[in-house]
């Protein structure tokens, strides 16, 4: 009886030290504190993974954002905390949600970036502007976000724009190239680097569109100084009107006429020999008329080519910028009659220069695409 009672004693004495020692296995090894770790940026799978070989509950919540979906973007407690195992943490997680398409503005004039930008459903954040030798006024040089990349509708976008070289004392620079442009935004570009643009000059075509730069008088990269006045040659958006006898555009000031392209001594010749009363006589004083206009027009033309020797008409015509490539003739219309001078496909924003030879007067015509977009008379 008394073995029984023994051993029965001895069995709860057993219980109660196995009791003992659990609990004081869980105060303290089971309830121990670990360091957290960081998880922002890991995938939410991953993240929950880590929590729980650490003994800690996880806990995810779902936020808004430009980040791929499932990605852990904050954490409660944040890394480096000292926590107690078996304690919930939360995650905050990418939703993901709409994104759009951020353009790259890198390379732009400012208010054609900023009109790109509002166009795709972002909002124009904070501009900064530097002095840069290599990128001219008013382009944008970077941007942040940067592109290629997709974010949230609405999301701002900040702006490096350029302030074109820093002079410093030396007032004379190049002239920044505002082709292109729309005549406020060429204005606001010049005005930056200390150049004023209140003279426009407006040019009749419709390959152009209203409103823009074709070209600037001086010409861009030309040395300036701070102060000086720069010439806009602009787009009217007008279709020229044309001379219906001729190839050649009659521009108003310019004083073309049939008379120049064509010979009329020949027809003149020929008409007074058509009446038949009193013939005989009249044909004869017609007849003595043309003898000394020969040795006029030998005369002349020996000037004319003298001088065809001598003046050279230089023609200049900046190609406005182009959505794909177009057709550019240009014709030459002097006393020997109409010429092409050229006649190439072109892209745009390309510069054609020629140097053309001509007699007394001639006219230059410019087509691009089939449609007239200049002519100008030299003298």
């Amino acid at each position: 009886m008394r073995r029984w009672i023994s051993l029965s004693l001895l069995i709860v004495l057993l219980v109660l030290v196995c009791s003992g020692l659990t609990m004081l296995y869980f105060v303290f090894f089971g309830g121990s504190s670990v360091t957290m770790p960081d998880l922002v940026g890991k995938s939410a799978i991953v993240a929950m993974e880590n929590l729980q070989q650490l003994g800690l509950l996880p806990k995810v919540e779902e936020v808004g954002s430009y980040q791929m979906p499932g990605v852990v973007l904050g954490q409660l407690p944040e890394a480096g905390d000292k926590v107690k195992r078996g304690r919930v943490v939360i995650l905050r997680v990418s939703s993901g949600g709409e994104r759009h398409a951020l353009p790259d503005v890198r390379g732009m004039q400012y208010e054609s970036a900023l009109s790109k930008l509002e166009e795709s459903g972002f909002i124009a954040g904070d501009v900064l502007r530097i002095y840069d030798s290599n990128v001219p006024p008013g382009v944008v040089i970077a941007q942040s976000p940067a592109a290629p990349a997709r974010v949230p509708p609405k999301t701002r976008v900040n702006v490096l724009v350029s302030l074109g070289p820093n002079v410093g004392d030396n007032n004379v620079f190049p002239l920044p190239n505002v082709t292109g442009m729309n005549v406020e935004e060429a204005k606001k570009v010049l005005s930056e680097v200390g150049l004023f643009a209140k003279n426009i000059e407006y040019i009749d075509t419709i390959s152009t569109q209203q409103g823009v730069v074709m070209s600037t008088k001086p010409r861009d990269g030309t040395q300036v100084a701070r102060g000086s006045q720069v010439t806009l040659i602009v787009s009217s958006g007008k279709a020229p009107q044309k001379q219906p006898s001729q190839e050649v555009v009659r521009v108003p000031g310019a004083a073309i006429s049939q008379d120049v392209v064509a010979s009329p001594p020949k027809p003149a010749a020929k008409e007074p020999a058509k009446p038949d009363g009193e013939g005989t006589q009249h044909e004869e004083v017609k007849t003595e008329k043309p003898q000394p206009k020969p040795a006029d027009v030998s005369g002349q033309k020996g000037a004319d080519e003298q001088q065809a020797e001598t003046k050279q008409a230089k023609v200049r015509y900046p190609v406005p910028p182009l959505s794909r490539p177009l057709e550019l003739v240009i014709k030459a219309t002097d006393k020997r009659g109409e010429r092409t001078i050229l006649s190439k496909e072109v892209k745009g924003n390309e510069y054609i220069t020629l140097d053309i030879p001509y007699t007394e007067q001639l006219v230059v015509t410019i087509y691009l695409g089939g449609e007239f977009v200049w002519e100008e008379r030299y003298f």
